[in-house]
């Protein structure tokens, strides 16, 4: 019986890893990343209807009834609030309002700046119920695997940036 010893092969894990490993290491992080892009979003986009819904309610009838009218920072406070993780100076925000009549009015600002703007919103032509009002905010996030990639140069990498929009349209109710 002729058994034949088996050589120990040096070196295969590595081999191994450097084909297999690395790429993984690489769509893992990419999953998360994708991951994180798509919580952006979606926060982006219930911060909106928040801040949209927080508008809708405080409109001239809550105004006649004795109560302060409202201003973009306060809505913007709304925004802020529900925006988690998102940071502030990087979301533009526009606000419009519509009357019955078909004309409109808007207001444009960087989400950190509208948290100090004292601009009463909607002014008072827009601002019976029924009356549409609309905030649409832009997020442009660019994804952290630029970290991780080797650059030509002393720039970084740029692997894109994706705008991720929040948009709503309700009408005044209050």
């Amino acid at each position: 019986m002729n058994v034949a010893r088996r050589r120990p092969v040096r070196g295969s894990a590595i081999l191994e890893f450097t084909l297999c490993g690395i790429p993984m290491l690489f769509a893992w992080i990419s999953v998360v990343q994708m991951g994180i892009g798509m919580w952006h979003y979606a926060t982006l986009q219930y911060a909106v209807k928040a801040c949209g819904a927080y508008i809708a309610t405080h409109g001239k009838a809550y105004i006649s009834a004795g109560n302060a009218p409202k201003e973009i920072e306060d809505a913007a406070a709304i925004l802020a609030s529900q925006a988690i993780g998102i940071p502030t100076s990087s979301v533009q925000v526009t606000f419009t309002a519509l009357n019955s009549a078909g004309s409109s009015v808007t207001h444009t600002c960087y989400l950190s700046s509208c948290l100090t703007d004292t601009t009463t919103w909607p002014p008072s032509a827009y601002n019976f119920v029924g009356d549409d009002i609309e905030v649409d905010a832009n997020y442009v996030w660019t994804s952290a695997l630029a970290m991780v990639a080797p650059g030509p140069g002393s720039g970084p990498v740029n692997f894109g940036s994706f705008n991720l929009p929040g948009y709503t349209h309700q009408f005044i109710m209050f």
